[in-house]
């Protein structure tokens, strides 16, 4: 409100529009956000703060073209700014997998002349696990949960950990990390398919029965108030893990269209490994 009064009366500064901007794309509103870094950037077209905040409103919207063009260009005007280029970094990976190369190298860039860094060490740790470097993942990771326990925003650092080691094939620790979680929480859903999954690889599925079969009822009984394309995700890969392949990826089908993460997964996830490549998997995710 002080803001927008204050904009009415001073039509004309630029930067008190662009930190409105800034406000809105904070609180999530995109439109409006982009309408004031737009008319700031009318007003001071070289404001490099206003052009790398509306390149991550545009981020943020998925327009990652658009969000590319305005990071590139706020480094442009200040070759010093590290905010723009950890924030690069990280729009390259959705430029697709021949670009994480180039995520890697802004995020290095960033992190060596800021080394407590956190956020870009933690997304660090998330380009190395898409690239399936997991040990490097997992140092990175480690780097930043030492910093922070919470940079992960809203996601359980145990759970996170338990799943790369699981990637990894570091099953036994994987499934410590997980049981950790389930002292906090019991019917944890992911921790619990972390450890289902990692028993089975590790020891084989017919041991890992019983895990199973407490994975499954956990996400059967979240099927009404959890995030639908996880549960169908998980389902999945319980179904693949145990040979049950037509219900697999019938579960994939349905997951995919609701769950950003679907396709990754499958790529990292040991209860696919058997049957990644098969054509039925190969085909569900190129469409």
């Amino acid at each position: 409100m002080v803001k927008s009064l204050y904009i009415e009366q001073n039509p004309d500064d630029g930067k008190a529009r662009a930190h409105r901007g800034e406000t809105h794309r904070l609180t999530g509103n995109f439109e409006a956000a982009l309408d004031d870094f737009n008319r700031s950037l009318e007003l001071e077209p070289n404001n490099a703060w206003a052009i790398a905040h509306r390149g991550e409103t545009y981020y943020l919207m998925k327009r990652y073209q658009e969000a590319f063009a305005d990071f590139n260009r706020a480094i442009e005007l200040n070759p010093d700014y590290n905010w723009a280029i950890a924030h690069r970094g990280v729009t390259y990976r959705f430029l697709g997998e021949t670009y994480y190369p180039k995520a890697l190298a802004d995020l290095d860039r960033a992190i060596e002349r800021q080394p407590d860094y956190v956020w870009a060490i933690a997304y660090r740790s998330r380009i190395y696990e898409l690239m399936k470097c997991y040990k490097q993942s997992l140092i990175d990771f480690d780097r930043a949960i030492a910093l922070d326990e919470n940079i992960l925003r809203g996601k359980n650092w145990q759970i996170e950990k338990g799943l790369l080691l699981c990637y990894d094939g570091q099953y036994s620790e994987a499934i410590a990390c997980c049981e950790q979680r389930l002292q906090q929480v019991s019917d944890d859903s992911t921790a619990l398919y972390c450890i289902a999954v990692s028993k089975a690889r590790w020891q084989g599925v017919d041991k890992a029965a019983s895990e199973i079969e407490r994975s499954r009822t956990a996400l059967l009984s979240q099927w009404e108030t959890g995030d639908r394309g996880d549960i169908l995700y998980r389902l999945c890969g319980l179904a693949i893990l145990t040979g049950n392949c037509e219900q697999a990826w019938e579960y994939l089908r349905e997951a995919i269209p609701i769950n950003d993460e679907a396709i990754e997964l499958v790529g990292h996830d040991p209860a696919w490994l058997d049957w990644r490549d098969d054509p039925r998997t190969q085909a569900l995710l190129a469409s």
